[in-house]
């Protein structure tokens, strides 16, 4: 694992604590798991584009994001 962060998703008046891990490997992707929803895996295009206008790339490596609990949905662009 490369690295683990955490965040935080409101639903309703409650907050329930994401973690947030990124592993890099050998081989060409960008794999979200955790349970997202249409909005999260379409972030793919909204994440490369931002990057690709602030002058980084993303490696020729495999990226995977995991949003744990797996068993939770994650939903809406606030988890871009």
């Amino acid at each position: 694992m490369l690295v683990k962060i955490f965040a935080s998703a409101v639903f309703g008046i409650e907050a329930t604590t994401i973690t947030i891990e990124v592993n890099v490997d050998q081989g060409i992707g960008y794999h979200l798991v955790g349970l997202p929803d249409n909005a999260i895996k379409e972030s793919n295009y909204r994440i490369a584009a931002a990057l690709k206008n602030n002058g980084y790339k993303l490696p020729g490596k495999k990226i995977t994001i995991n949003m744990a609990p797996a068993d939770m949905r994650k939903e809406g662009a606030a988890f871009d």
